[in-house]
């Protein structure tokens, strides 16, 4: 694959700097690093081109169940092959699956890869609901209504270590979870985004641009969850 010349570097750079959150920049960057630099995956309910910004060297098929995608599958079942791709992602995607398919889910996205699958999502805790459901009714008093997504998290529910472990339970190869960010480091990005786009006062998009411009990723993970974790990271191996 071709490098990318200096007009597509700075695209890049602008999406992960400037119009990304820094929790979904943080996100890719470890999805990139933990699934390693595979000939090619299929990353289960990705935007096109999303993760191929972090993986120049991958070709990355962005599988959706309605647009934006690289391809539109059905909800039920991924229309590929066993083994059809070196590697699969899903990033942010299980929370917004019911709970009684997630374990389907899961199922197709390891039976379509020969090797490496890397799936994350938030982590459900009583703490992280109570969170939610706080910064749901601060939005709605900036915005006038719920959020979308935190509307489906709270409706769905979260999916939680026991959930998760219940669901790869059934994998013949290695699993390991990992850990990642404070949710409440998040919800305060959160509402300073929120505050910027809604509000346009100059003092809050200024604030914004600082903050953004400045921010460093942190992608640091941990083997066990605390009290506070933000984001659980699946990583499989093997059949």
């Amino acid at each position: 694959m071709a490098s990318r010349g200096p007009t597509q570097r700075l695209r890049a750079l602008l999406a992960d700097r400037v119009l990304s959150a820094p929790d979904t920049w943080e996100r890719h960057l470890i999805v990139a690093d933990l699934v390693g630099a595979p000939s090619e995956l299929v990353d289960v309910g990705g935007l096109p081109g999303q993760l191929a910004r972090f993986l120049p060297d991958t070709r990355v098929l962005a599988v959706n169940v309605e647009e934006p995608a690289d391809l539109i599958v059905p909800a039920d079942a991924l229309p590929f092959t066993d083994g059809a791709f070196a590697a699969a992602t899903s990033l942010d995607v299980l929370e917004h699956v019911p709970p009684e398919e997630r374990a389907r889910f899961v199922r197709e996205m390891l039976r379509v890869t020969r090797g490496r699958s890397v799936l994350c999502c938030p982590l459900g805790s009583p703490e992280h609901r109570a969170a939610e459901e706080e910064i749901q009714a601060w939005y709605s008093t900036v915005a006038g209504n719920g959020h979308e997504w935190l509307t489906d998290h709270l409706s769905k529910g979260l999916p939680t270590l026991e959930e998760l472990r219940s669901i790869y339970a059934g994998h013949q190869g290695s699993v390991r979870f990992l850990f990642h960010g404070d949710f409440r480091n998040v919800n305060e990005q959160f509402q300073r985004l929120v505050l910027a786009r809604h509000r346009h006062r100059p003092t809050d998009v200024a604030g914004y641009a600082r903050f953004r411009l400045s921010y460093r990723p942190s992608t640091d993970l941990a083997g066990e969850p605390g009290r506070y974790s933000n984001r659980v990271f699946v990583v499989t191996d093997g059949a």
